[in-house]
């Protein structure tokens, strides 16, 4: 819900960014003049506040850092040098894209801010933060462990003092030598017997997830650290207030600053042991701990230019489609064209290529290279100017410039999707309903007139008629609509039916015998219908398309 709410509020947090960094700049162009420093404080307090309302506290506590930092400039604490300004706008151009991640992914990350967070508070001299400290699965999560008998007081103290001995002395082997396995399988079985003293009680928590940790040691899933034996050492305390209260102390709740700890060093471990797996399992840490490949996707679209900036680009791109797609069609609709006429399309293509390769489109600018080759190739008369290539060109310009609707929508985000293949664009793009349902119309537009002169001329073939000869372009139309639909069955069956009316009723001037007749004109129905699921309308495509199928099997 809070990345929902998000959405409603991200312009005006984008804007106020935006003069954000006017602001910076205004101030590193004249440092003397501190009025821009102060704006851009007001304006961070301003974001922060209505991040920090909408529980986004990863963006909030950049903000904060950000503002943080200034204000430690204005007090002339650190230098105002290049190094600070450039850390500074870095910072500024990078929060609308975490914000964009937001919106679209609805995902926190905040390890990938990491870095940029620990290079503002090297500025002010503070510590680093770790990334532990972003670390938050749920604590209260409840695990799978049995009840235990319960033990007199005496008895459960003596059972507790005899595991705190055995825990100390591994420990302090391993203290000397990390590497003395002997010691781990002692504090793994030391481990074990705790979980069935405590049984249900909230500390046990602790023995459980730290078996998990000492499975993956002894199975080399998990490199022995100094940090994981500090977190051990801790342990101790925790069994040495079992061993002078007793029964009172199973009450205690465990340390959430040392659970939290022993799960970050679990969702670390490699090996596939059934403890450690389980402690994955059940606290879902793969849900709070990004894999590298998640993290450095995640880094790049923060470095990468925000969506504002891309729309920039992507319109003027599209002001580029526009004219090529105008040449297209003044060329295909003249009476005599000149393929020169196509000359001037071939260096537009390769410059609208290489653009789209800065974008990172790489496999649309692929795309649009071999379009201009396509066109250069025609223009120099070593391929013939046939409809079929225009149409072919015309399908793979529209897919490229869906793949930019989208990419102005999503940013950066989209990449992936749009790399996989050059077909994946076209129905993602969020005007592709509205662009359909006009298609779908005009194409049942097309088809109702082709019904009218085929019943014409079944009930006086002698007639001459012009709308009849027009038949196969207004199918070819159709049928060209389905291609960049990618609807390709669907257009080689329409297709059939357009070679069956061509050459029988045109080229022949033959009636066809009744069952054909009937065949044909169940075949342009079921087509029709075809084109109504293409615009939403709930009905089984496959079996119109099926139907469809063995009434062109009869028009031979």
């Amino acid at each position: 819900m809070k990345h929902a709410a998000l959405t409603w509020v991200k312009v005006t947090i984008d804007e106020s960014l935006k003069q954000t960094r006017q602001a910076l700049e205004q101030f590193v162009e004249n440092p003397n003049e501190t009025a821009p420093l102060q704006q851009c404080v007001l304006l961070l307090h301003e974001i922060r506040g209505v991040l920090s309302i909408l529980e986004l506290q990863t963006a909030a506590l950049l903000v904060q850092d950000i503002e943080v930092t200034i204000r430690t400039l204005l007090a002339g604490k650190i230098a105002g040098d290049t190094q600070t300004y450039d850390i500074l706008m870095r910072a500024l151009l990078q929060l609308p894209n975490y914000l964009d991640h937001l919106t679209i992914v609805q995902q926190d990350m905040p390890v990938a801010l990491l870095p940029l967070l620990n290079e503002l508070r090297a500025l002010r001299k503070q510590p680093a933060l770790a990334a532990s400290s972003f670390f938050t699965p749920d604590l209260n999560t409840v695990i799978p462990v049995a009840a235990a008998p319960k033990l007199a007081d005496d008895k459960f103290k003596d059972y507790i003092n005899k595991m705190r001995a055995a825990f100390q002395k591994s420990l302090m082997a391993l203290l000397k030598n990390p590497k003395e396995g002997e010691s781990w399988k002692m504090l793994y079985t030391v481990m074990q017997r705790l979980q069935q003293a405590t049984g249900t009680a909230p500390l046990t928590k602790l023995w459980w997830i730290s078996e998990g940790l000492l499975e993956a040691i002894l199975q080399r899933g998990l490199e022995p650290s100094t940090a994981i034996l500090n977190a051990f050492k801790q342990l101790d305390g925790i069994l040495k207030s079992l061993a002078e209260h007793g029964n009172a102390a199973l009450r205690l709740a465990p340390p959430k600053p040392l659970l939290n700890n022993l799960l970050y060093f679990a969702a670390h471990a490699r090996s596939t042991g059934k403890q450690i797996l389980a402690v994955k399992e059940v606290f879902k840490l793969s849900a709070y701990l990004p894999t590298e490949a998640e993290l450095q996707a995640a880094r790049m679209i923060l470095t990468g230019p925000d969506i504002e900036l891309m729309k920039t680009v992507i319109t003027l791109l599209k002001d580029d489609f526009t004219r090529v797609e105008e040449t297209l069609d003044i060329f295909n609709r003249a009476e005599n064209p000149s393929v020169s006429e196509l000359a001037p399309l071939v260096e537009m293509l390769s410059n609208m290529g290489n653009t789209l390769g800065l974008l990172g489109l790489m496999v649309q600018r692929n795309s649009l290279l071999q379009q201009a080759k396509l066109i250069k190739d025609i223009v120099e008369e070593r391929s013939p100017p046939e409809q079929q290539a225009f149409l072919d060109i015309a399908n793979n310009l529209l897919k490229v410039s869906t793949a930019l609707e989208i990419l102005g929508v999503q940013g950066v985000h989209a990449r992936q999707l749009l790399q996989q293949s050059l077909n994946t664009a076209y129905s993602a793009t969020p005007q592709f309903k509205l662009v359909l349902s006009v298609a779908v119309s005009e194409a049942k537009t097309e088809l109702s007139q082709v019904i009218q002169p085929i019943v014409s001329f079944l009930d006086n073939p002698a007639q001459q008629d012009e709308s009849l000869m027009a038949v196969p372009e207004r199918l070819k139309q159709i049928g060209g609509f389905l291609s960049i639909a990618s609807e390709d069955r669907a257009a080689k069956l329409l297709n059939h039916c357009n070679r069956y009316i061509e050459h029988t009723f045109i080229k022949n001037r033959r009636v066809p015998p009744e069952n054909q007749q009937k065949a044909l004109a169940d075949a342009l129905i079921s087509l029709e219908m075809f084109l109504d699921t293409l615009a939403g309308n709930p009905m089984d495509a496959k079996g119109i398309l099926d139907i469809t199928a063995k009434c062109a099997a009869q028009l031979q």
